[in-house]
């Protein structure tokens, strides 16, 4: 009797590790969440969350190409410049009428993911070199179409990607419950998320299985890039202009959510689900250290040194696993 108690002690033991191991990114909000509340009674407001959701769909978004990027095995640096171009763009042609300015904007952002793909997959560039290639051609052009912040940015769109019920952003948090089913439907249901996790864990065995690593990775950056432009047209919207600069801070963000939400550094391994839920961390980080008074420029070095420590962490744990198993 006793030895059949251990035995059912250690077997759930084991389910209870394993499923906190799966959603400890869940915990990290939680508390992180509670002591937010604890350290400042203006985190307590259902303004402050509902800004925290506004805040959250542009990461949110942005990640999701990131996410996929790296699962691929690369880096997608030119997604903050992206986001930029689209809010520069849509500024200009949003005259002329709301649907064609938000279309040209998503076929140019497919068009840069492609030539992306294209650079990577087919001309074996390094994704870092390609896209912070890329992420240095669209500064300039951005600064060409939008040298200072303006443009026309219609009210009606405003009004319905900023939509509120009462204080809660309803449109806000559609878009990252619909980016989550996305996400998981394309990661998990789909034999393109198959193929993504595939080529990122060993290229030349998805090959051999019969999947083709270069149209899968052209298709991961034109994602990205549809991605990042739509969370550019959200920016837009929310600082009622185009700017050549807005979407630079999420190149950072992206990387944060993406790696503190579980997915690899190394590719193959992750998912989006930790993605979204970090990119809620994120967001919230930015609001409670506003409300403290933190330089935005201590925001920085926060989340420098985030980077940085779940990166080396997964880095470390890799190296440690491989030594197992040699």
């Amino acid at each position: 009797m006793a030895k059949e108690m251990k035995n059912f002690a250690e077997k759930n033991g084991k389910k209870l590790v394993i499923s906190l191991a799966n959603s400890y990114i869940y915990l990290i909000l939680l508390v992180f969440w509670v002591i937010s509340c604890a350290a400042s009674p203006f985190f307590r407001t259902v303004s402050t969350f509902s800004n925290i959701l506004i805040s959250t769909v542009p990461i949110a978004l942005i990640s999701l190409g990131q996410t996929t990027a790296v699962l691929s095995g690369g880096f997608d640096l030119s997604v903050g410049a992206i986001a930029s171009m689209a809010t520069c763009i849509a500024s200009v042609t949003m005259q002329y009428g709301i649907f064609p300015s938000i279309i040209v904007v998503l076929i140019i952002a497919l068009l840069i993911g492609f030539i992306n793909g294209v650079g990577i997959a087919v001309l074996n560039i390094d994704s870092f070199i390609m896209t912070l290639g890329m992420m240095f051609i669209l500064d300039g052009i951005n600064l060409l179409v939008r040298p200072v912040p303006g443009g026309y940015v219609p009210e009606g769109l405003k009004g319905f990607l900023l939509l509120k019920i009462g204080d809660f952003p309803l449109i806000a948090f559609l878009i990252l419950v619909l980016a989550g089913i996305f996400g998981y439907i394309i990661l998990q249901k789909r034999r393109f998320g198959r193929a993504i996790y595939a080529v990122g864990g060993n290229p030349r065995s998805a090959w051999l299985a019969g999947i083709n690593p270069v149209s899968t990775r052209i298709k991961v950056y034109m994602m990205s890039a549809f991605c990042a432009a739509l969370a550019g047209i959200f920016i837009m919207a929310r600082i009622s202009s185009g700017n050549a600069n807005a979407g630079d801070p999420y190149l950072f963000d992206s990387f944060i959510t993406v790696f503190m939400g579980g997915t690899l550094v190394t590719g193959g391994v992750g998912g989006y689900g930790g993605t979204l839920v970090a990119s809620l961390i994120i967001a919230s980080l930015g609001s409670i250290l506003q409300f403290l008074g933190v330089s935005i420029w201590y925001q920085f070095i926060i989340k420098g040194f985030l980077l940085a420590s779940i990166a080396g962490l997964q880095l470390y744990f890799i190296r440690k696993r491989s030594e197992k198993g040699k």
